[in-house]
Formats: C-alpha cells, structure tokens, sequence
C-alpha cells in the first residue's frame, strides 16, 4: 500500500477491545482527514486494507490479498475493509493526514476513489459484528480459476523455484 506518513492518532489498535461502527462514526463528526489501515489474519493469510477520510468523508479505500497479489479498490474494497475490522486478529493504525497529502493519495491511485458517497448513518449498517470470509472467497474465485493452485501462479509467473 502506498499511503503517506502523516501523524500518528493511535497505533496497535485492538478491535476486539474497541467499538468499530463509533470509531469510524467519530471521523465524521471530528472531520477527519487521514485514513486507518487494517491488517487481519484473513481467509487464506495476510490481508491489508485502507479506508481514507477527507474532512470527515470516505474518499477513498483498497484492500489487499496479499498471498495471491491481488488488490481490491474504491466501492467494492471498502466494504472488505469494514468486514476486516470483525477479524479475530486485527491490528489498525489511525494516521492523520493533511487534505494536501489526501488529495495526493487519491491523484496517484485514482482506482481507490469512492464514487457512491457512505454518510455516517449507513457505517453502523455497513460494519458487520464478526468477520465473514465470503468477500475473500467470491474475490478470489473472479480472480483465480479453481484449478490454479499458488505453485502454478508462481509457474505462471516464472517463479517456479518459490513455490
């Protein structure tokens, strides 16, 4: 993920320990500017994800499945980001942002825009209580055929040596 380095808010975030819908609710209202990144022990390993604010509003996400390489963005990778925060391990990190470094964010990685606007009503509806792996599944089956295993991905990509 390319995100900038902006302020610190709060590392090593717990969602076990902390209510998610009121912390993502609290961006609106604060009219926050930056983003939170999520990294969960996911379906089939390793998956990351960011959902960006600007000045109180979701302007942009990606998540990504990062044994297979495979990247999600805008509307349909911010949904995965809410599921991820009902992972049974998830570790986030809140970083401020000016709206200078948000704007640069979203120039340089157009896909992750957001087009259809999330209010702060439709959050609570939109973070489930407990993690699903069905986005992983249904991703990953648009993406990969059921027959190729991560050894003939590796093949594919002339890294067979890895796998």
């Amino acid at each position: 993920m390319n995100l900038p380095i902006g302020e610190v808010i709060s590392q090593r975030i717990d969602f076990r320990e902390l209510d998610a819908k009121k912390l993502v609710e609290s961006f609106y209202d604060k009219k926050f500017s930056g983003y939170i990144v999520a990294t969960i022990e996911g379906f089939d390993g390793v998956e990351e994800g960011a959902i960006l604010f600007k000045e109180g509003n979701l302007v942009a996400s990606v998540y990504e499945y990062d044994n297979y390489g495979i990247s999600v963005f805008g509307d349909s990778a911010f949904p995965q980001v809410f599921n991820s925060f009902g992972a049974d391990f998830v570790v986030a990190d809140i970083i401020s942002l000016t709206n200078q470094q948000v704007d640069l964010v979203t120039a340089f990685n157009d896909r992750w825009k957001i087009t259809k606007p999330v209010d702060k009503n439709s959050v609570g509806k939109l973070i489930p209580k407990q993690f699903s792996a069905d986005y992983a599944k249904q991703t990953l089956s648009e993406v990969l055929t059921k027959s190729e295993s991560k050894k003939d991905l590796f093949k594919k990509f002339g890294l067979s040596g890895l796998g």
